[in-house]
């Protein structure tokens, strides 16, 4: 009877943290959705929310993929082949915080690192799922874009963090 007094009590309070701890990461989650509106709108950024009925996305627009949270704006479109899975993509990159005095880490240049990033398109070992969706509407090799990944589909330190990014990104198709 004495263990259960005790035992008792510690349900509750590990009940009531776990409770706590669940309404702090769905108020994280609305403060990273204002986060990426107030970027938004600070850069003068109009999004629209439907995807393009043919596919082709206008250069300069800003879209909403309400699936995943995830905001893209096609730069320029590549011209070069197709991106399937299994695709091994050469990835140059501009990865920024989206406050008003940015953080940012540059792999867009041989100066900034002297190989690009080679990852493997679909592969479940990318660990950031945010990219692969992103290159999936890049579509072509070459295409440069900018995304912004929300954190829980970003790489582990922003999930970890609640931390949406800006990228952008520049992917080619490597050659067999």
């Amino acid at each position: 009877m004495r263990h259960i007094q005790f035992a008792l009590p510690l349900v509750v309070l590990l009940f009531l943290v776990a409770c706590e701890s669940s309404s702090n990461y769905s108020k994280q989650l609305e403060q990273e959705q204002i986060k990426i509106d107030d970027y938004l709108a600070r850069r003068g950024k109009v999004v629209v929310s439907e995807y393009p009925a043919d596919s082709l996305f206008v250069i300069g627009q800003w879209y909403r993929f309400s699936d995943d949270g995830i905001y893209i704006c096609i730069d320029s479109l590549g011209g070069g082949k197709d991106v399937a899975n299994g695709d091994e993509l050469a990835v140059r990159y501009i990865q920024s915080t989206l406050d008003e005095n940015p953080v940012v880490i540059s792999y867009w240049t041989t100066q900034d690192r002297p190989y690009p990033l080679q990852i493997i398109k679909g592969s479940m070992t990318n660990s950031c799922e945010g990219w692969d969706d992103a290159f999936e509407l890049m579509r072509r090799s070459g295409t440069i874009a900018q995304v912004i990944v929300p954190s829980k589909l970003g790489f582990p330190e922003a999930a970890t963090g609640v931390i949406p990014y800006h990228f952008k990104l520049s992917m080619k198709v490597v050659p067999k």
